[in-house]
């Protein structure tokens, strides 16, 4: 035995030393790169060139891009050279910048300057770094006064096209000292002001609102009267969009609409009423709407404005004194997107003044004009029938109405308030069992899977699960939907593209597959599971609250980002991020918030400071989430001695209210997918902490 044990040890350590497979090997590459390592990547790549047979494209990609950071340009180039030559994968479009990007570091400005060229008529790429480095050449080359301007105009161009983009900036300096002093009189190499006022555009249509604030500030005080009526229109409504100085706006946008002409005029001076409002300076907002409906009564912004002279009273609880202007609402402008609207609150006017004949015909007319126009509506207009009803006296009358309510969409907010007041009045509705049947999908044989399975084994889960996503149509005629949509389901949660798979759901999945297992758990997926159970249970949030909002927010896409520029999964902005992390003991940057661990942690947080301020109300929580705790404050001081249903109408932010019916109607499915049946409480506790702990 003995003698056997040398053998063995020397077998044990042979078996030790076999090579790794060379998909991991690739897989190994590729972290390397992902954490900054080129030189390793650019080493170890180039002996891995049969470790994807069927996706030679990738390792073409990772083998460029780590040559091209570890310096190697040259051969960097011979990759993406290669690369641009596969029409059919997702890189052939970039491959050619890459392309251009080598020449230019390996100092061949010319060659380069003529590729970016050709690349800048299409849509890829950096546009600003190719016509910087094209102006670049272009000063080199230039010859005399001419050339020099010919340069200097298109640095300036740059400025004027990319006012956010790190190169407009430095364009701008270039233009500077190329332009020869006899072109500008004023300020050499200084954008004139039709090109200041396009800049200014620009970084507004970006939502870059301060800095296209601070544009416009440049402008000399003294211009020609239509430039001036442009800049002081423009700078309105950027302070309005900015959220920063409605005072300002309101001075700018009233003060420029006379000297503006057509719907940019009603533009002007209906914006300039709502800085008011927003001011709460509701009596001179309601004076200048009803302006506004004088001066352009033909107006696009005219019904707008007449509706919300009596929204505003309705919300300041004046809900008799709303009636007038949501009856002119009706009578002058019935076919417009607001008529919906003021017929809704002029019967929730009536009835919470007890004028209930009247709410009862006023609801009447509400449902004739809410009829086809969304399931929403119809919800909204049956339930507010019951409670009419109910304070008429008409009990029983009420009661088959909510019983008809909780029926008809059981997921619905208004059927979760349904089935509350049946409950109050000891007649509870029961729920529906989960709809847990179905088997686990059957395996698909297609041409595509290979390369699908391929990217999988190499640890590349992301990049398999976008290349399933890119051939799915093709996925879905081949096989028939039957059979390749709960694979695909299966796919993309396995390779956590939740986002596609509640997208695929949510399109195709119920018509075709019904209530299974896999249908719903696509539809209403527990996405990133461990980060929402770590974090969620660290900061005392639901976990079902939290992929509710998750649902809302970003439908579980985690590179989603919004026009006030919240980012990923639980949409966070970045400057409330900062502070979340920043009580957390952490530091985080803006682009990390992309990162779904990262921001699970940042939202959980933050949304456990809410509950802990609103009393754990996960429906007042869910509003401070959307439009920030002080308003849910004002809102509870307003209105908090009220019940649920009324407190919710009488949110003032239409996107709040919106918001909390939203994610009530999701958090409801959830607990019934997944956990308990949410019982919505009627009552709602307005007494808030002050603390300030939710941030």
């Amino acid at each position: 035995m003995a003698s056997l044990q040398p053998v063995l040890l020397a077998l044990l350590a042979a078996a030790s030393a076999e090579p790794r497979p060379a998909t991991r090997q690739f897989a190994d590459a590729v972290a390397a790169f992902r954490r900054g390592d080129y030189d390793n990547a650019a080493r170890v790549l180039p002996s891995l060139g049969e470790a994807l047979p069927r996706n030679r494209d990738y390792f073409l990609y990772f083998l460029g891009e780590s040559r091209f950071y570890a310096g190697d340009y040259a051969k960097s180039r011979s990759a993406f050279a290669e690369l641009a030559k596969t029409r059919a994968s997702r890189f052939a479009a970039i491959a050619p910048w890459r392309v251009a990007d080598c020449l230019w570091m390996e100092g061949r400005r010319a060659e380069a300057a003529a590729a970016y060229r050709k690349l800048a008529r299409g849509k890829e790429g950096d546009q600003a770094v190719a016509r910087f480095r094209m102006a670049e050449v272009q000063a080199e080359t230039g010859h005399g006064t001419v050339g020099r301007a010919a340069a200097a105009r298109a640095f300036m161009q740059i400025h004027v096209d990319f006012p956010a983009h790190p190169l407009g900036v430095e364009a701008g300096k270039r233009a500077a000292l190329l332009e020869p002093a006899s072109a500008r009189a004023a300020a050499r190499g200084e954008p004139s002001a039709h090109e200041r006022l396009q800049r200014a555009a620009t970084l507004s249509g970006g939502r870059k609102w301060q800095e296209a604030l601070a544009e416009l500030e440049r402008l000399p005080p003294k211009l020609p009267p239509e430039l001036a009526a442009e800049r002081d229109f423009a700078m309105g409504m950027a302070k309005y969009r900015s959220r920063t100085d409605y005072a300002g706006a309101a001075r700018l946008l009233l003060g420029v609409a006379p000297k503006l002409s057509g719907d940019k005029a009603a533009f002007a001076a209906f914006h300039g009423a709502r800085a008011l409002s927003r001011l709460d300076r509701d009596d001179e907002a309601i004076v200048r709407y009803r302006k506004v409906v004088a001066r352009y009564p033909r107006s696009s912004w005219a019904a707008e404005a007449q509706f919300r002279a009596g929204w505003l009273d309705i919300n300041r609880g004046r809900f008799r004194a709303a009636v007038p202007d949501l009856r002119e609402t009706l009578g002058r402008y019935p076919k417009s997107r607001f008529a919906d609207d003021a017929a809704w609150y002029l019967a929730l006017a009536y009835h919470l003044e007890g004028e209930q004949a009247r709410a009862l015909a006023a609801i009447t007319n509400y449902e004739h004009m809410a009829r086809g126009k969304g399931e929403d509506l119809a919800m909204r207009a049956l339930y507010w029938r019951a409670r009419i009803l109910a304070r008429a006296g008409q009990s029983a009358q009420s009661k088959r109405l909510l019983r008809d309510c909780a029926a008809r969409n059981p997921w619905n907010y208004y059927a979760l308030l349904a089935r509350a007041r049946l409950r109050e009045l000891g007649e509870p509705s029961p729920e529906p069992a989960p709809p847990w049947r179905g088997s686990q999908p059957a395996p698909l044989s297609d041409p595509v899977l290979g390369r699908v399975r391929e990217l999988e084994s190499a640890g590349l889960d992301f990049e398999a699960g976008i290349e399933l996503k890119r051939n799915e149509s093709g996925i879905l005629r081949r096989n028939g939907k039957p059979a390749a949509l709960p694979f695909l389901l299966a796919s993309y949660q396995r390779l956590r593209l939740f986002y596609q798979a509640h997208k695929l759901a949510e399109a195709n999945g119920h018509a075709v597959l019904g209530d299974t297992r896999i249908f719903w758990e696509s539809a209403f997926p527990r996405a990133y599971p461990d980060a929402v159970a770590s974090h969620g249970k660290a900061a005392k949030v639901p976990e079902l609250l939290l992929y509710a909002i998750m649902r809302k927010e970003s439908n579980y896409y985690p590179f989603a980002v919004s026009r006030s520029d919240a980012r990923g999964l639980l949409q966070l902005i970045p400057s409330t991020s900062a502070e979340v992390a920043k009580r957390l003991g952490l530091t985080v940057y803006p682009d990390e918030l992309f990162d779904p661990d990262t921001n699970i942690h940042l939202g959980a947080a933050y949304l456990g400071g809410l509950l802990r301020r609103f009393r754990g109300q996960e429906a007042l929580a869910a509003g401070a989430y959307n439009a920030g705790a002080r308003a849910m404050m004002r809102w509870c001081d307003q209105w908090g001695g009220r019940p649920l249903d009324e407190f919710v109408e009488l949110v003032t932010y239409d996107q709040a209210r919106e918001y909390i019916k939203r994610v009530l109607a999701i958090y409801a499915r959830y607990r019934h997918l997944y956990g308990q049946p949410l019982e919505l409480p009627l009552a709602v506790n307005a007494q808030y902490r002050k603390d300030g702990t939710d941030l």
